[in-house]
Order: C-alpha cells, then sequence, then structure tokens
C-alpha cells in the first residue's frame, strides 16, 4: 500500500469521524487483498479475509450483504460509505471505515462523504494513471504498434498511438470499432491471420506476416507477433506488436531480384567468376568460366589459384592478393591463366575482399579474357613504333630536303658569284694579253724596251690564267672524287722547305719576312705528296695575299705520336668573326674593304677538301687587324 494511500485513508477516516479504515481489493477471481491503517485491528484484517476467501466469485452485492450481516452493531455506520462507493467507477474495490463510538456517523453530510470518496480514489488511481502515461508515451516512440487484445483479435484493451502511422486511423477508432484491424487484411491473406490466431489460443507465441489495405488505399506489409497470456492454465488475452515491414519487403524483393539475375550472370558469362578463401584457394567458380578454360567448376575447387597461373606471373598475382587482403578496395591485375590444354590465356581481372562479421574471409572476382586485346595491343603498338620511327624519317628527310634545298639555293648564289668571280678573273688577264698583244702587233715602230715589257706583262698575265684554270680543273677532279689519291711515304719538313723556297722570291718583292721553325729531324707521313703541297701552297699564297707590306709570315711545324701539325701564321688583316663560318667553302670570298685581292674563292675551298681526304683537320684562329693562324693536323699513316 502507498504512503500517499494511507495517508489518504486517514484523512476519510477523519473527516467521516472514523477510528480507522481499510480497503478491499476484489480481485477476478474472486480472491482479496486488504490495504488498512496501521491501527487497523489485525483480527478484523483476518476476519475479512475469511470471508472473500470463502467467495471464489462473488458478486459486489453479496460480498456487501454477507459483511453487513456478520459485522458487529457499532460499525455498521460504515454502509454510507459502502453504498456510496460501489456506485463508483472502481467497482472492484470496497472501502469500510470503523468507529468504536455508535452513531459517529449519523452527521456525516452527502458532501463530506463525496469529499472523502473522492480524496481516496484519486490516490487509489493515481499510480495507474502515471503507469498508463509511461507506457503510452513509452509505445508512441516505438515505430510498432504494441497492443492487448482478446484472443480472437477482435476487441483491443490497449492500442499505441502509432497504429495511426500503420492504418492511418487513430487508437481510439481501434477502441470503438472492434473489427478495424481485421477488416484492414486482404482477403487472400486472412487464412494468415487465421493461423496466427490459432496457435496463439493454443498457448504458443506466434508470427504471421499478411498485407492490409490501409485507409488511403495503401498496400502494406504487416509483420504481427502475438504471446499469449495465461491464467490457470488458460489464455484470457494477447499481448503483442504489428510491424510495418513494406520497406523490408521492397528490399528483400530487390534482393532477391539481384540475386536471380547475379545467379543468371554466373551461369551465362563467359566472363571468370570465382570466390577464393584467404589463402587462395578456389570456394566457387562460374560454369561458363571454368568452361571457357577447359574445366569443371570441381577441377578447380579446392585448388589454388596460383596452380593455373604461369611461374613468371605468380609474384604479381600474389603481391595483388596481399592488396585485396588489407583493404576493401577493388584491385585490377592481369593473370597469365594456363587452360587445360597448355596454352597461355591472359585475364584482365578485378577483385576485392570478402567480409564476414567484420572480418575479411576471402576474395570475390571476375576476370576477362583479354589475349586478343593484347595481341592487337602489341601488333598496334608495333605500328604505332613502325609510324613513329617512320615519321621520324620522313621528319629527318624533310628537314634534310630542306637543307639540300638551302644547299641548293647557296650553291645557285654561290654559283653566280663564282661565275661573276671567274669571268672577272679570266677577262682581267685575257684582256691584258689581249691588249698588249694588238699593241705589239699593230706598231712595228714600238721601242724594243715597250716590247720587252709588254711581253712581260703578257706572260704574267698568262700564267695567271693558267693557275686560275688549273685551280678550277683541281677543284672539280676533288670534288667529284674522280680522281684518286696517289699515297706515297714522304718527308714533309722537306716540302715545307721547297714551299718557303719557292715563295722567299714572292715574299720578298713585296717587304713581307717568310720564315720558318721546324724540326731539324724528318717527318714521314703517307699522303699524296702533290695534293698536301697544293694545300699548304695555297695557304702560303693567301698569307702573302692578305698580309701588308712589313709583314711577317712563319711555317711552323710540330711533330706527335701519330699525327704531324703544320702551322701558317701571318700578321695579315685578319679574318671577320661573321665571316669565318663560310671561309671553307667553295666559290666563297672574304669580304674586307681594306684588301680587295683578285681570285674566284677555290683556295681555302680546295685546301679543306685536300685535308679531309687525307682524314686531317684545319682549323683557323684570327683577329682582325693582327694576323691569322691556319693549323692543319695531318696523321702521319693513313688506315
Amino acid at each position: 500500500m502507498s504512503e500517499g494511500l494511507v495517508h489518504s485513508l486517514k484523512a476519510v477516516a477523519s473527516l467521516c469521524g472514523a477510528d480507522s479504515g481499510f480497503i478491499i481489493d476484489i480481485e477476478s477471481n474472486g480472491k482479496a487483498k486488504v490495504y488498512s491503517t496501521h491501527f487497523l485491528p489485525e483480527n478484523s484484517t483476518k476476519y475479512i479475509s475469511d470471508i472473500f476467501k470463502e467467495n471464489k466469485s462473488p458478486k459486489e452485492n453479496e460480498l456487501l450483504k454477507k459483511y453487513n450481516e456478520n459485522r458487529s452493531e457499532k460499525d455498521k455506520a460504515a454502509s454510507l460509505l459502502l453504498k456510496r462507493l460501489s456506485e463508483s467507477d472502481s467497482r472492484n474495490l470496497i472501502l469500510i471505515l470503523v468507529s468504536k463510538e455508535k452513531n459517529s456517523f449519523k452527521n456525516l453530510t452527502d458532501k463530506k462523504l463525496d469529499d472523502a470518496v473522492s480524496l481516496l480514489m484519486y490516490h487509489i488511481n493515481k499510480p495507474m494513471l502515471l503507469l498508463e502515461k509511461h507506457i503510452r508515451e513509452t509505445t508512441d516512440n516505438i515505430d510498432a504498434t504494441i497492443y492487448s487484445s482478446d484472443i480472437n483479435g477482435t476487441e483491443y484493451y490497449f492500442v499505441s498511438n502509432s497504429i495511426e502511422k500503420l492504418l492511418g486511423y487513430p487508437s481510439q477508432y481501434i477502441y470503438e470499432n472492434r473489427l478495424a484491424i481485421l477488416r484492414s487484411i486482404l482477403p487472400e491473406d486472412f487464412k494468415k491471420f487465421r493461423d496466427f490466431i490459432a496457435k496463439v489460443k493454443a498457448g504458443e507465441s506466434a508470427v504471421a506476416e499478411y498485407r492490409i489495405l490501409n485507409r488511403e488505399k495503401d498496400i502494406r506489409y504487416i509483420r504481427h507477433s502475438g504471446t499469449p497470456i495465461i491464467e490457470d492454465g488458460k489464455t484470457i488475452r494477447v499481448v503483442g506488436m504489428l510491424s510495418d515491414i513494406t520497406s523490408e519487403k521492397a528490399a528483400m524483393e530487390k534482393l532477391h531480384r539481384s540475386e536471380e539475375l547475379l545467379s543468371m550472370l554466373m551461369k551465362t558469362t563467359n566472363s571468370l567468376i570465382f570466390t577464393l578463401n584467404r589463402s587462395g584457394y578456389f570456394i566457387d567458380v562460374n560454369p561458363k568460366g571454368a568452361q571457357e578454360l577447359g574445366y569443371n567448376i570441381n577441377e578447380l575447387v579446392g585448388n589454388h589459384f596460383l596452380e593455373f597461373i604461369n611461374e613468371e606471373n605468380r609474384g604479381e598475382i600474389a603481391v595483388a592478393f596481399q592488396k585485396i587482403l588489407k583493404s576493401d578496395e577493388i584491385v585490377t591485375f592481369e593473370a597469365v591463366i594456363t587452360d587445360r590444354f597448355g596454352k597461355s590465356v591472359v585475364y584482365e581481372i578485378q577483385a576485392r575482399s570478402v567480409f564476414e562479421n567484420n572480418e575479411i574471409t576471402g576474395m570475390l572476382g571476375m576476370g576477362r579474357d583479354v589475349t586478343t586485346k593484347k595481341k592487337d595491343k602489341t601488333k598496334l603498338n608495333e605500328l604505332n613504333t613502325k609510324l613513329t620511327e617512320a615519321n621520324r624519317i620522313i621528319a629527318i628527310e624533310r628537314d634534310r630536303a630542306k637543307h639540300q634545298i638551302t644547299l641548293l639555293e647557296e650553291l645557285n648564289k654561290l654559283k653566280n658569284d663564282f661565275i661573276s668571280n671567274v669571268s672577272h678573273e679570266l677577262r682581267t688577264p685575257l684582256a691584258s694579253i689581249v691588249g698588249f698583244a694588238e699593241t705589239i702587233s699593230s706598231d712595228e715602230d714600238l721601242p724594243k724596251e715597250m716590247v720587252t715589257e709588254f711581253s712581260n706583262i703578257i706572260l704574267t698575265e698568262g700564267k695567271r690564267l693558267a693557275r686560275l684554270i688549273n685551280d678550277i680543273l683541281d677543284f672539280s677532279k676533288l670534288e667529284s672524287d674522280k680522281e684518286n689519291l696517289s699515297l706515297s711515304s714522304f718527308d714533309v719538313i722537306k716540302l715545307l722547305y721547297e714551299l718557303k723556297d719557292s715563295y722567299s722570291k714572292q715574299a720578298s718583292d713585296k717587304g713581307l719576312n717568310l720564315t720558318s721553325e721546324l724540326p731539324e729531324a724528318e717527318i714521314i707521313i703517307k699522303a699524296d705528296r702533290d695534293r698536301i703541297f697544293k694545300a699548304f701552297s695555297n695557304l702560303i699564297s693567301n698569307a702573302i695575299k692578305f698580309t701588308p707590306k712589313d709583314g711577317r709570315i712563319t711555317i711552323i711545324a710540330q711533330d706527335f705520336l701519330k699525327e704531324v701539325e703544320v702551322m701558317i701564321s701571318d700578321t695579315g688583316i685578319g679574318i671577320p668573326e661573321e665571316e669565318r663560318p663560310k671561309l671553307f667553302q667553295k666559290f666563297s670570298k672574304i669580304s674586307n674593304n681594306k684588301s680587295q685581292q683578285p681570285g674566284a674563292g677555290f683556295g681555302l675551298a680546295t685546301v679543306k677538301q685536300i685535308v679531309d681526304l687525307h682524314k686531317g683537320l684545319i682549323q683557323v684562329k684570327s683577329e682582325v687587324n693582327k694576323g691569322s693562324t691556319f693549323i692543319v693536323r695531318l696523321p702521319k699513316s693513313r688506315k
């Protein structure tokens, strides 16, 4: 008995002028529980309990009658409260007030009696109201509907408010319309509900899934669970839960369709679909995938994946497996699989780890045959390589053609310059020869001294013309390579002394100092002596030509292990830096305002050709107004 109810009972007793009181709670089986204030005599409590124990299922009026017949005169006044309380809503509760004094209730007014009953009923019902509120608040926050019903499912004692979300009707509507839930069940599913009720009536917990039509005429899937409440071996009511599983059903249907599609894919696709355990052994393989390799499923399942992989590819596969088992990412790799007939088949495989209870238990993979694709790719790469090479060759040839065109254009320009130069160089001596010859021929009285002078001029110009023609012919022969070198062993030092002697007078006549710094020992080389003589002769001739009076020309030679180095150095006008790149080009003449010397531009070009034919090297060092040094290196023996 709660403390609030005890205080309430005392207050009622005091209000009614009673010494004490107690409440009798009559249960459905006829038994009674007695709640009293602490000053209620123990024999009274026992006496009242004995009365109710003798009546297993009494009616309230019969209990009251029996009690009134057995109680003493002094507390008959309690019938006033008994009558009023028996007319209240709590018909299973009886209030007894006890007074030691007779007629103690005679001045009890109806208002006092009403106040006493109201106060007592508030404290009796308050815990139940709080409990009901707590249950209601709890069940309303659950998506599923909590209910309590009779054993036939036709009358509901309690339904949580979430029923409105399920059916579209509030819980009050369910209380007032006993068959509302039954009528919402689709006819074709009603048998499932009947089987559910039959099982619950038999005292077993049951679960049924069926469809209902809600207020909006939408079909919803329901999972109905129920537990029987049994007293004295008999089911008296059912408590349970109604859950909306429409979304769950849709998800299951989607999953079922996906499983069907996967099953169809596994059976029909030519791709290799497989599952492996953590160690890499086959757990399952699709039939068509195994068939493509010439195997049946049983020949693969239970065997290790690497047993079917080419040896050179196994290391790469093992690394891929380790990567798969360390993450949940999809890993792509190539596997060269050996089929039943020993043929290597290249598969491109995508695989990922398989989880069970948040642990990686194996791998799932799908591979497609890319052997033909790989071959085509190899061929394509080869073609691309060839195409790249062809493009490179075309580009080279294009550049070469451009270069040749440029060269031809330059040669054409040089040719025109050459023709102009040669024409000038030929006309000049010819004009002198013809002019002086005509003078001598036409004037018989010409003094002998003048005839001699004119004859010398004709001779000099004739020699000059002969040298020019010889230079042109020699250069032409060298360029066309029609003349082979006439090789012989000779002393290059002796050759240089010969050149010095042959040009000493010409240098002296111009006021130049021609000197030499030559070793005493012989330096024997194997070369075409005439061509080498020609090359050094051209260099010395040029030095004399471009060195002003009082200048110096030096011939130097040095002996090295495998080659000889000859330098022709002068203190002439020098060569501008911008002119040096075309120095050894044929038909080229150096532009220098200070010195315009006659010549067709073959001298240095001829020297370069002769040196090149002997596998030698020619270089030039020059400074304007200070002079030039031409360096020629020739091998001692020509391989």
